[in-house]
């Protein structure tokens, strides 16, 4: 009897890795537009494609369709989601509030070694020197800002920016971001970084917002850029 519970246990635990794989397998694929927004998603092809039955792919796209990666079209099936001007807008607003309230905790509690971190971070970003962005660029960059949220010690809003992060960043048609931002936004990483580390409160809130506030006009104009076919909105 005992054997045979712990054989349930391991069957149901292989289940549980099988469909985490496929979970990350397939996100993973999104981000690196692998399989890109509006293209529609047939569970048996992933399923040959990830060397797996159909069952742990379909418990995966159920769960990228909760978290606002995919959509499903009744009688139709899934697709990738495309991002769209509204979802920009209140993803960075939500950023702003988030990051404006983080950079403040984190100033009060920075150890030298948050510091180091962050300047280290920083210098990575800066570092990965590029002509027109792509999505490492834009990796390095919300690993900055996620270290100023692990710095103010506040776990919900390092789960929230990690969110935003993947679906404004890694949802985005990355290369289309205007280049004139890359030594803007480096120039700016280093100036935040510089009132953290003199404990300015004020200059530091201003810093980040004015940064936020350019990155969102800049994935504004991406998508305003874009042929009016290759916006989405979710009800498609």
């Amino acid at each position: 009897m005992a054997i045979e519970g712990l054989k349930r246990s391991e069957d149901g635990k292989d289940s549980h890795n099988m469909m985490e794989s496929a979970y990350l397998k397939i996100k993973n694929m999104i981000f690196g537009q692998q399989i890109v927004p509006g293209q529609k998603l047939i569970y048996r092809e992933l399923a040959k494609a990830l060397s797996m039955s159909s069952t742990p792919v379909q418990f995966a796209l159920g769960r990228l369709e909760q978290e606002g990666f995919i959509e499903r079209i009744p009688n139709v099936g899934y697709y990738v989601r495309k991002i769209n001007l509204q979802e920009i807008e209140d993803l960075f607003d939500l950023r702003l509030i988030l990051e404006l309230y983080a950079v403040e905790m984190a100033i009060g509690n920075q150890t030298p070694e948050d510091i180091r971190l962050l300047e280290e971070l920083q210098q990575d970003h800066k570092n990965y020197s590029i002509q027109i962005y792509d999505r490492r660029k834009l990796i390095l960059d919300a690993a900055f800002h996620s270290q100023i949220a692990a710095m103010s010690r506040n776990g919900e809003i390092v789960k929230e920016l990690r969110r935003i992060f993947e679906h404004a960043y890694l949802r985005s048609p990355v290369e289309r971001i205007p280049p004139v931002r890359l030594p803007i936004a480096a120039a700016q990483h280093e100036e935040i970084v510089q009132r953290i580390r003199e404990r300015d409160v004020a200059g530091a809130r201003e810093s980040l917002g004015r940064h936020i506030r350019e990155a969102k006009e800049a994935r504004r104009a991406m998508l305003e850029a874009l042929p009016s076919m290759e916006l989405s909105a979710a009800s498609m």
